[in-house]
């Protein structure tokens, strides 16, 4: 183990000690009933447990997941479990979490996790699946690891409603595709969403088209080059606001003929939009469909729909 390692080790161990004392004291959002004091390694878990009222103690990159998944809001006793590709196991072990949810691509740290508490798998990406249902699976799996079932099932009813009130407010307004992308910051790329993510399901239940209809990757996204954006000439193109890699993004863009080519950027139909976490649970699916469905209401921004 080299000195670096050993050294964000320990200091991990010494914070998650000093959090662990207000993290063990887990209670409901209304402060009824003692919960089950569960750790996350991954996001969509972690936003799912926050959803049904049980706090997760500990997720990784606590700022980075703070600005990409900001509601519900995470406590500021919440520990930090340093990178979600190697997460704090000392760290992890020093908070005495009564069970864990790690993501699926860590199963093979399963026997890891199980040395430390009881662990599940957060399976909303999986071979064949389909995440829009995984999504909604996840929920009734930390409502049941919380013994909040009830609430679980009364927040996918809430999900679907608020689908459905957004979806009847866009059938009276004049609608065209769009494509949903992040870009790359090397300037002549771009992330697109399509088949295989739960962002193409929800505008499709927002009564939406997607423009994007290419084969994807296991994650519903495909790398492409920026002319690809031009596929669907009618299209709208909404772009994650990413902080500083969308600003290095479109300060290549701006002397990019093939950027400015494209017809949603040259009639005014390219909307950067807040982020939102394509691979989280509902809370990101509900703030993806609210941030879609602003933008594709905003007329002056679309244009007149042909």
């Amino acid at each position: 183990m080299t000195g670096r390692r050993r050294f964000c080790l320990g200091m991990g161990t010494q914070l998650a000690l000093v959090l662990s004392g207000r993290a063990r004291a887990a209670v409901s959002a209304d402060g009824s009933a003692a919960l089950p004091r569960i750790a996350c390694t991954d996001w969509a878990a972690a936003e799912s447990l926050a959803l049904v009222g049980n706090m997760p103690i500990a997720v990784p990159e606590l700022d980075v997941y703070r600005q990409w998944l900001p509601e519900p809001g995470l406590p500021a006793g919440t520990a930090d479990l340093g990178a979600r590709t190697e997460p704090n196991l000392e760290a992890l072990s020093a908070l005495a979490p009564d069970s864990i949810f790690i993501s699926s691509w860590q199963a093979g740290m399963l026997p890891l996790f199980r040395r430390i508490a009881p662990t599940e798998i957060a399976r909303l990406f999986d071979a064949g699946g389909d995440p829009y249902l995984g999504m909604r699976e996840l929920l009734l799996q930390a409502g049941h690891a919380s013994g909040r079932e009830a609430r679980a099932r009364r927040c996918l009813d809430d999900f679907d409603a608020q689908l459905g009130a957004l979806r009847q407010a866009l059938a009276a307004r004049p609608r065209r595709p769009l494509y949903v992308a992040v870009l790359h910051e090397n300037g002549a790329q771009a992330y697109v969403y399509g088949r295989g993510s739960w962002v193409d399901a929800v505008i499709g239940r927002l009564g939406l088209r997607n423009a994007w209809t290419a084969p994807t990757t296991f994650y519903g996204n495909s790398l492409v080059g920026i002319p690809a954006l031009a596929g669907d000439p009618a299209a709208a193109i909404l772009y994650l606001d990413q902080g500083a890699r969308t600003r290095r993004a479109l300060a290549q863009l701006r002397s990019s003929t093939l950027w400015r080519g494209l017809p949603a950027v040259a009639q005014g139909r390219a909307v950067m939009i807040p982020s939102f976490f394509a691979l989280g649970g509902i809370p990101s699916a509900a703030r993806c469909a609210r941030l879609l469905a602003a933008a594709m209401a905003d007329g002056a921004a679309m244009g007149s729909a042909r």
